[in-house]
């Protein structure tokens, strides 16, 4: 017999198991816990590897294709073939597109892809503000697809899940000697710096096959710069006076040639910078240190300029710092940076 305050074994043991279970249950959640973590941080890696390795592999794609198409491009012999191809290879870039030629004011759709409904095979620029628009800057703009900016039939082509009026068109000029002669106009954009370099390869490649016509219009100091032929308009800096260049008309066809070659040379190593380092030049251009950040790439593409243009011409022009002050530093030259040693000549 026990008196009511002698603890019994039987008491012993329960509030031991008790106290055991309690044990063991916050150390099976704990050890629940640690498992489940570790599950997921492993699948987390192993998704997370997967994603980087799947865009790994998209960028590989698009920049294969994008490559494919620039030489295609130079290999074109005809407009038609140019903007087809054009049209083409912007389909890593946007879902859809439609390419206009320019022809006495009225625009005339070479090329589509992936649109919806039947387009205008030929409408009157006026009738699209947004057209207008970009010619008239002759720089890529971004407008609604809707039939107020881009004509009834191509806001149809263009229109989304979300109707023409919620979805967006981007408007690349395709330039030739200066002059707009196409326009890609795409919608469901994904990247637009490699359509804006495709155009720019596709202008050139135009440029080149439309025959040269020359101009005989004198060149003289109060004439205004609409007026002088286009390579000398590229020629005269704010600082040169027209007797420190020769006349355009003074030049031999062989040495014309050569500047419209200096002209093609610093587009393609322009663009070239722009599609393979877009993202130094995004660093560069936002510490206002372009050079800094393209150093290696501008003085390689200096020293071929100087090589191959600069020495074998005393009428030759820095195109080269003209297009990387255009087109990289956004005609800002402060963007260059301190240490940009400036143009050649």
């Amino acid at each position: 017999m026990h008196d009511g305050s002698t603890v019994t074994w039987r008491d012993v043991v329960e509030k031991h198991h008790s106290a055991l279970v309690d044990e063991l249950a916050v150390r099976f959640d704990s050890d629940l816990r640690n498992a489940l973590s570790r599950a997921i941080d492993a699948e987390r890696s192993q998704v997370s590897g997967q994603i980087a390795r799947a865009c790994d592999e998209a960028r590989r794609l698009q920049s294969e294709i994008l490559n494919q198409t620039l030489r295609r491009l130079r290999q074109g012999t005809d407009e038609e073939q140019i903007l087809e191809l054009l049209n083409e290879g912007c389909s890593v870039c946007a879902e859809r597109s439609v390419v206009l030629l320019f022809e006495n004011n009225q625009a005339r759709v070479a090329a589509s892809r992936g649109t919806e409904g039947a387009l205008e095979p030929v409408f009157e620029v006026a009738d699209a503000p947004a057209v207008v628009s970009a010619i008239e800057t002759k720089d890529p703009i971004v407008a609604l697809a809707s039939e107020r900016e881009i004509t009834p039939g191509l806001a149809r082509a263009f229109a989304g899940e979300r109707g023409s009026d919620g979805e967006k068109a981007y408007l690349f000029p395709v330039l030739a000697r200066h002059s707009v002669v196409a326009m890609l106009i795409a919608a469901g954009v994904i990247s637009a710096p490699p359509i804006e370099v495709l155009c720019e390869a596709a202008g050139m490649k135009l440029e080149a096959l439309r025959p040269l016509r020359p101009q005989s219009a004198p060149l003289h100091r109060e004439h205004p710069a609409s007026t002088l032929p286009e390579l000398v308009q590229l020629s005269i800096s704010p600082k040169t006076t027209s007797e420190e260049r020769r006349l355009w008309d003074d030049l031999s066809s062989e040495e014309r040639q050569l500047h419209l070659k200096a002209q093609r040379t610093a587009r393609v190593k322009v663009s070239e910078m722009r599609l393979y380092q877009g993202e130094a030049l995004r660093q560069g251009t936002a510490s206002g240190n372009i050079y800094g950040a393209l150093r290696s790439a501008i003085d390689a593409a200096r020293d071929e300029f100087k090589q191959t243009f600069l020495a074998k011409s005393p009428s030759m022009v820095d195109y080269l710092h003209l297009e990387i002050l255009k087109n990289l530093a956004q005609d800002d030259d402060r963007l260059l940076g301190p240490e940009y040693p400036g143009p050649m000549v």
